[in-house]
């Protein structure tokens, strides 16, 4: 059973899903379970395995998918006396460890041009997971592309099902044109990515956002859309705007604010 248990967590972890697992590190007295029990454990309060059932086991699956909604480890101790923390008559004592798996963060880079193989090599250097979609068999392909970790060839007006989006999932949009670019924001836009990237100027950005908006597509639909994309810090090379990409793209995803650190000036020594 712990070989499966084992399985379950890896096989959430290769998914890029969140999940704990649950270890009892120190029992004593009587307690309906032994040192070393293990229990997967996912957000949605699924289980797999067991560490022995009744009030703690609700307990502390009630930890975990804390645990897991703070994206941090935990300690637990439980008392399993008649005046412990669950009132329980078995006596004793029981201790463990919560560890959570966190998701890696994605990128989603639709289009595989020159930006997007900047994006592909950058978001590998930074740790992201990284998938790329595009409609041209001679960009998608894992010799321009070798570092992407999935590669998609696909219609941007088709993709959409064929892609995994949730609130870590980062794109990009940067295809060969103004088609491909507004048939990817509309496939996307109403995901739940926590940002949706656009290259192009602002007029092309004008153009785009007054497409949508004659297909029903409201303001609140454009709140995590950010265009033109990126920082503005680069110049026309295509690895510099890909910097300026990813550098917004760490401002939103660690929460910071835009500003120069540079402390030294004021500083009195």
């Amino acid at each position: 059973m712990e070989n499966k248990i084992i399985e379950k967590v890896l096989e959430s972890i290769s998914n890029n899903t969140k999940v704990a697992l649950v270890t009892l590190t120190d029992v004593s007295g009587s307690t309906p379970t032994d040192d070393g029990n293990i229990m997967a454990v996912w957000e949605t309060g699924k289980t797999f395995g067991t560490i022995g059932g009744g009030k703690l086991e609700y307990q502390v699956i009630k930890d975990t998918v804390e645990a897991l909604q703070k994206g941090k480890n935990k300690k637990f101790s439980y008392s399993l006396m008649p005046d412990g923390d669950l009132k329980m008559k078995c006596g004793g004592n029981a201790e463990g460890f919560i560890k959570v798996f966190i998701p890696k963060n994605n990128i989603l880079m639709i289009g595989g041009g020159h930006i997007g193989e900047s994006i592909v090599h950058l978001s590998r250097f930074l740790n992201f997971q990284v998938t790329v979609v595009d409609d041209r068999e001679n960009y998608a392909n894992k010799t321009s592309l070798q570092e992407a970790d999935k590669i998609i060839i696909s219609d941007y007006s088709n993709f959409i099902d064929k892609v995994k989006i949730d609130s870590n999932t980062f794109v990009v949009i940067a295809t060969k044109d103004h088609a491909g670019d507004q048939d990817a924001l509309e496939q996307t836009i109403k995901t739940e990515a926590k940002y949706i990237g656009v290259i192009g100027s602002n007029n092309k950005t004008a153009f785009l956002k007054g497409e949508l908006l004659k297909k029903n597509y409201v303001e609140e639909d454009f709140k995590r859309v950010y265009a033109p994309v990126g920082l503005n810090i680069s110049n026309q090379d295509p690895k510099e705007i890909a910097l300026s990409i990813m550098s917004e793209i760490l401002l939103i995803k660690n929460s910071k604010e835009l500003k120069h650190v540079d402390m030294l000036k004021n500083l009195k020594v």
